[in-house]
Order: C-alpha cells, then structure tokens, then sequence
C-alpha cells in the first residue's frame, strides 16, 4: 500500500501528486520515463496508478505540449483480404514503436473523411496514417489542415502523388514479374482477368504490362485479351468466375491469364477446373498478393507478394522521424517496395 485510498477518485495528474504528497512535476517526468527520477519514487507512483485504477489523459497532455503516444490511421475500404493484412501488420509495427493506433474506415466517402482528419487533428494525436491516400475532393482542405496543425502524416499506396511522405509498391514492377515469367515458360498470348484501368491500381499494372510487350514486340491488341466487367462491385472470388465464363467462350483462348489478384484468379481457376480444363495444362494462372489462400489451393498458386511488412515499417519509420527531436530529417520523402514473384504450381510450359 502506498497510502490510504482517496475519497473520490483520481482523475488527474494533479490530483495523484495531491494524493502521494509530491509534485505534478515529479508524476509527469515519471509518465514520460524521464531517467533522472529516483527509481523508488518512479515505483511509488507506477503502483499508485495500479492501485488506483489511474490512466493519464493522452489529450490532456498533448494540450500541454506532450505527446499522446497515439496514431490515427484513416482507409478507405476493408472489401479485400490484403486491406485487412495491411491494417494487422500496420497495427503490429506501430504498437512495436511504442505507438497506439485509432482506426477510422471511411467507404471512400468524401464527408466521413474529412471528418474522420479533423477529429484526429483536434485530438492532437502524434501523427496521421492515411491508407489508400485521399480522395480527390479532400486534398487541398487535408494537406492545408496538416500544415496549419503541423501535424506529422505519411501515405500509403496514395492513387496520386502528393506533397507528403508517403511509402508505396511497385505493381508496375509486380505484373512485369508476372507477365515475364509467363514469358519464359513460352506463352505468347495472354488475358488479362480483372486488369482494368478503372479498377484500385489497375493502371500501374496496364502500363507495366504494355511496357513489357512492347519491349518483347508483342501486340496489346493482338496478343493480350482484356476481359473486365464495368463496376464490378468486389473484386472476389465470385467476380474471377463470371470472368472466366467469359474466357471459356473465346474461340481462340490465350493459355495465360495475368488476374488482377489471387481472389479472382481462385475464383477463375475452379470455374476453369470444373469445365474440365487443366491447370497448368490447359491454361497457366497468376495471381497477385499473396494471400494465405493461395497456398491452400490445388494447384498451388503462382502470385506476387506485396512484401506488406516491409511497406509497413517503411511508413513508421517515416512518420517516427517526423515525430523525433528537431534535426531528424528524412532524406527519402518517398519509399517504394518492389513486390516479389512466389512461383506455385498453376503455372507451366506452354505446349
């Protein structure tokens, strides 16, 4: 017992040095870790707070200049299973610095978001993660907000550059992997399941695909298929099958399919097994993401790995150096993650 429990209770720095006979001083140098407090007065205090239930105010002390040891973290849709990777592993990396996280989900509305930012703002937390970037309509309104507050934030996988740190993946070097591996194995004519330009980052993949061909002097028109559906709602597994029904009723079908990611290509996979087409045999598949699933599919899947731990510690770090001591600047504004090619079993030689 560190002294007789109070009347009410202790809702306060100030009332906790009331309570333990010393100064706020003393209780805020031993919540901020300070090294120069004596070790049994730092454990006086810490087993008050057990004792008594206290819990310091974050936002009291960043409105005295503290800082409130918390993150907001603002995205814009949990449709995918690679979202939701994202969202853990951001968690996990953020709570390894020493940071809490409040998660907001906007649905890619304009309205949410804004006010999702200025809550965090006036919450006067150490620092904005911005999933997915912006929408357009709140950019000007965000980026002068931050600046006003001074407010550290970093991007992740923004649609559009923007002046912030800001950490993304390379998919343009991620569907090169894939569509040169297929390549290598012989294909000359491909589709494209899903790869849409107005699809999340189905331009970076289009053009990384174009790119490719023309350096191997292959037709877009000529040797690719783009098959896609306007505003397909989820991109899933159900969304893989109507593709692939509609690849089944080509009369000259390519033998490699590039999916826009591993649910669809799953999904277009089953649809082409239960026709009685053979993968690799018939047709070679490539996913991308690398979900857990791919691994637990027969054949196994060949996909892209967005390396999403790496993404994440990227962005801490660049918003842990906006949040150090004056001095610390960072050099690299902008980080970008090359993803890697996982080679399975659902693609093989072309005969």
């Amino acid at each position: 017992m560190t002294s007789e429990l109070p009347q009410g209770p202790i809702a306060s720095t100030t009332a906790l040095a009331r309570h333990l006979g010393l100064s706020r001083w003393t209780i805020s140098r031993v919540l901020n870790g300070h090294p120069e407090v004596k070790p049994e007065t730092s454990r006086r205090v810490r087993e008050a707070m057990i004792q008594l239930g206290f819990v310091p105010s974050p936002v009291g002390r960043a409105l005295r200049g503290g800082r409130t040891g918390m993150v907001g973290v603002c995205f814009q849709a949990l449709g995918s299973p690679i979202v939701a990777r994202k969202i853990a592993s951001l968690q996990r990396t953020l709570r390894g610095a020493g940071f809490r996280a409040l998660f907001e989900l906007t649905d890619g509305r304009p309205e949410i978001e804004l006010e999702v930012v200025r809550h965090f703002v006036a919450m006067k937390l150490d620092g904005l993660v911005l999933v997915g970037g912006m929408t357009t309509e709140n950019e000007a309104a965000i980026l002068a907000m931050l600046a006003q507050h001074r407010m550290s934030a970093v991007l992740i996988d923004p649609a559009r550059e923007l002046a912030l740190p800001t950490v993304e993946l390379d998919r343009e070097h991620g569907i090169r992997l894939a569509f040169e591996h297929l390549l290598e194995l012989g294909h000359t004519r491909f589709a494209l399941l899903g790869i849409d330009e107005d699809v999340a980052y189905g331009r970076a993949r289009l053009e990384g695909i174009r790119k490719l061909a023309r350096s191997r002097r292959l037709s877009f028109d000529k040797h690719l298929v783009t098959l896609t559906e306007k505003s397909p709602g989820s991109l899933d597994f159900a969304y893989g099958r109507r593709l692939a029904e509609r690849y089944l009723t080509l009369a000259d079908r390519p033998r490699a399919i590039l999916a826009l990611n591993d649910q669809v290509a799953i999904g277009a996979m089953t649809r082409l097994q239960q026709a009685g087409l053979s993968v690799p045999g018939d047709v070679s598949l490539v996913g991308f993401d690398n979900l857990e699933v791919a691994g637990h599919v027969n054949p196994r899947l060949t996909t892209i790995d967005q390396h999403v731990d790496e993404l994440m510690t990227h962005a801490v770090e660049l918003l842990t150096r906006q949040t150090a001591p004056a001095g610390s600047e960072e050099s690299e504004p902008r980080r970008v993650v090359r993803p890697a090619l996982i080679v399975g079993e659902s693609t093989g030689r072309a005969t």
